[in-house]
């Protein structure tokens, strides 16, 4: 029998049962088959879903930690009032030594606990938390940029609390008070921050026309307060200054202590009117706006204090008024300084250099390489004195004009006001408006020691609006000087009042902060996720 008839006959004899499960056997096979396949790709789409559930969840966990470490939050703010400043943070990236900031305050509950204590300890009738919250803000910043700088938060009930205030007895603390300590291994040097240090506040004026105080917060100085107290602590150099106030007749030297105050000085004020000692202790004195000449006497124990023993190493600032009386002994003793300081006013016949409608309100600028000077542009003052160098060099004493005006001021009479038509019978010259004397010697070990005297020829050098002007140098140079006068320069950063003010999102936010957020997560992100939707289902639907 042939092959294929063997094979005709096989089927022949094959059942209607048999023949019909082998049709169905190969559509099973196939399902099976597909079934598989789904399976396989179900299992790889969920394998991926779990990986990338993990890498968010472990990506989460990493950002957490590296936030603590460096900052990556974005300030839109317009004048970056959520940010530490550059500078600041420069300073704070330099620190070799281990710094501990203590707050005085439980973190979770501080912008409550400030909002009920504010109130009651400082009389403060705004309930707005934004510049609490601020503060908080700042202050987790400082370790993200230095590992040296430690930050506690101790609650005023916990027991720790009770140790702090058991060690720094002498000093009043209270909730929100922060504490910032420094121990190089022999001595701790620390430092108090208080409310008052921190928060700007302004007299409410609708509660004073009743004849009631209450004050609003007005301005943030945590940024300034936090980091000159770390520069006290870090930094072993003492500057202890007296203000002499009692040949004053008006004190302007206010907003000048407070300045100084900011950056560490210990202030005393001389208010006595015959002056019959000065400590030894004070690296240096001020004499501003005196109304009342000085004595020989006075002159005298001047003198002594800044030969302190042929030692040096005394300052004197000395600021001018030309509303106040020609003082002829303190500009002899003055004078002997190589600092000549003239009667009456200066007046500017240059109009561009001086503010409209005001002669005597004029600019004048750098005129010296003097080191002292970088980062100092032009100054505007009023009521100013002229002032002239009496000498170049004389013995042990250099003068020089550190900032002057062009030639073209006159030496003005007493009492010339600014509609002064008389300016062309007068000699046009420079005058100084900061002079600077150095005495250089050297002591007994042939260690070079010196004196510095200077000279301002305005008040509004360091009070009233130009003073304030950031634009200007004349906050900026009145502090250098008493930099130099203390012998502290180069010590540390330097803090010209910084007042962080808060507004509302909407007016802090620049416009390209709103544009960047509105294209970024109302218009791209949705976007992209329905463009991912689609992907997914077009590559399944073919699938």
């Amino acid at each position: 029998m042939k092959k294929d008839d063997i094979k005709i006959e096989n089927e022949a004899l094959e059942t209607p049962v048999a023949t019909e499960a082998k049709k169905e056997k190969k559509p099973q096979k196939a399902k099976r088959i597909k079934n598989q396949a789904l399976l396989k790709r179900g299992g790889y789409a969920m394998a991926i879903t779990a990986a990338v559930l993990a890498g968010i969840i472990v990506l989460n966990v990493l950002l957490g930690v590296l936030a603590k470490r460096v900052p990556l939050e974005f300030d839109m703010t317009l004048d970056k009032k959520n940010s530490i400043s550059a500078e600041n943070i420069e300073y704070i990236k330099g620190i070799d030594k281990e710094v501990k900031i203590t707050v005085c305050a439980n973190e979770n509950d501080y912008l409550m606990y400030m909002s009920n204590y504010a109130p009651q300890l400082y009389g403060v009738l705004d309930g707005d938390t934004a510049y609490y919250e601020q503060t908080l803000t700042l202050i987790n910043k400082y370790d993200n940029y230095n590992g040296k700088i430690k930050i506690e938060f101790i609650d005023t009930q916990d027991t720790k609390f009770t140790e702090i205030s058991t060690k720094y007895s002498q000093e009043q603390i209270g909730y929100g008070d922060i504490i910032v300590t420094c121990n190089d291994g022999t001595a701790e040097r620390y430092k108090v921050v208080n409310f008052q240090d921190i928060y700007v506040l302004e007299e409410d004026q609708t509660y004073a026309a009743y004849g009631m105080s209450g004050y609003v917060l007005s301005g943030n100085n945590i940024e300034t307060a936090l980091t000159s107290a770390i520069a006290y602590v870090t930094n072993s150099i003492d500057k202890k200054v007296a203000f002499i106030t009692g040949h004053s007749k008006t004190d302007y030297s206010e907003s000048y202590r407070t300045l100084l105050k900011n950056n560490n000085y210990e202030i005393d004020i001389i208010s006595e009117t015959l002056i019959t000692k000065i400590s030894n202790d004070y690296n240096a004195i001020f004499i501003v706006a005196p109304t009342t000449d000085f004595l020989d006497t006075e002159l005298d124990i001047i003198s002594k204090f800044l030969d302190n023993d042929g030692k040096y190493g005394k300052g004197l600032v000395f600021v001018a008024d030309a509303a106040a009386p020609y003082l002829p002994n303190l500009s002899a003793f003055l004078a002997e300084w190589g600092i000549e300081v003239r009667e009456g006013i200066m007046f500017e016949t240059n109009g561009q250099n001086h503010i409209a409608d005001a002669p005597t309100t004029l600019g004048s600028y750098p005129n010296s390489d003097d080191e002292i000077l970088n980062g100092i542009a032009g100054c505007i003052t009023g009521y100013n004195v002229p002032l002239k160098p009496a000498f170049e060099t004389k013995g042990a004493i250099t003068t020089t004009q550190l900032i002057t005006t062009p030639e073209t001021v006159v030496n003005a009479p007493v009492g010339t006001s600014n509609s002064w038509t008389g300016a062309d019978k007068y000699k046009k010259e420079a005058f100084a408006t900061v002079l600077q004397a150095k005495r250089f010697n050297y002591d007994d070990d042939n260690n070079p020691i010196q004196n510095h005297v200077f000279a301002l020829s305005s008040i509004e050098f360091i009070h009233g609006e130009w003073s304030e002007t950031a634009a200007l140098s004349n906050k900026n140079i009145a502090f250098k000087i008493a930099e130099r006068a203390v012998g502290a320069e180069d010590t540390g950063i330097s803090f010209i009042a910084k007042t962080i003010e808060n507004q509302s999102f909407a007016t802090e936010v620049t416009e390209l902060s709103r544009n960047i957020v509105l294209i970024v997560f109302v218009i791209l992100l949705p976007l992209a996720m329905i463009a991912a939707g689609i992907y997914v289902y077009i590559r399944r639907k073919n699938s």
